[in-house]
């Protein structure tokens, strides 16, 4: 990181501001230190499919580091963002460091996890099982006895959330609000809070017995 914050410029974005396109050549990584950067997808007719978050302390482009090809997404700020931009030619001194090639290859292994488990999510579950895995997944690591153990805060609005899980906006709402109503969920603002985790672990439809009854809204 000393060699990053010595040679890096700081690029500040505004919400809507694009880092870099898809397809774009990779030739610079950066290292998102304030707000938000998500990876999007744009499909034919302007759909949005936000594949991953990048959070402060996080890299985006790393890829660049090991290979010469292009973005295979689109990088977008939501809401203000700074990220530290490092340009190529400032890259010798990082590879040849055994120790950041490593790094490197263990942030794109945990990735390609987590895009294999988005995949699988995306293509084989209906709409409730998807929203009920988002959710579980962006919950905090807190203390069994912690009051707040099972609180998601939310994104800032529906339509990201519903690009993050692929499906349209009237259709999430419809699901959220059949969940309060049932008493599963309480929300207060962008605060979700899960109030029976084991029936929502079972909507999540993790592990082989976690069957539950057929969702009351349309969840293709």
């Amino acid at each position: 990181m000393t060699h990053v914050a010595r040679y890096a410029i700081e690029r500040r974005l505004r919400d809507g501001d694009a880092l870099f396109f898809k397809n774009d050549p990779c030739e610079f990584m950066g290292v998102v230190v304030a707000g938000h950067v998500y990876k999007i997808l744009y499909g034919p007719e302007g759909q949005e499919l936000i594949v991953d978050s990048i959070e402060p302390g996080e890299s985006v482009g790393e890829t660049a580091l090991l290979d010469r090809g292009r973005h295979s997404f689109t990088a977008i700020a939501y809401g203000p963002a700074t990220v530290l931009v490092l340009a190529r030619r400032h890259f010798a001194a990082l590879v040849a460091e055994p120790a950041m090639i490593e790094r490197a290859y263990a942030v794109l292994c945990t990735r390609l996890r987590r895009a294999v488990d988005s995949l699988e999510t995306m293509c084989l579950h209906r709409l409730e099982s998807r929203l009920a895995r988002h959710l579980l997944n962006h919950m905090p690591d807190a203390p069994a006895a912690s009051p707040d153990r099972f609180v998601v805060t939310l994104p800032p609005t529906q339509s990201i959330l519903a690009a993050m899980i692929n499906a349209s906006r009237p259709k999430l709402n419809a699901q959220l609000q059949c969940w309060h109503r049932t008493g599963l969920i309480s929300r207060r603002r962008n605060t979700l809070r899960i109030n029976d985790i084991d029936l929502f672990r079972c909507k999540a439809q993790l592990g082989r017995g976690s069957a539950c009854l057929p969702a009351n809204v349309d969840s293709a």
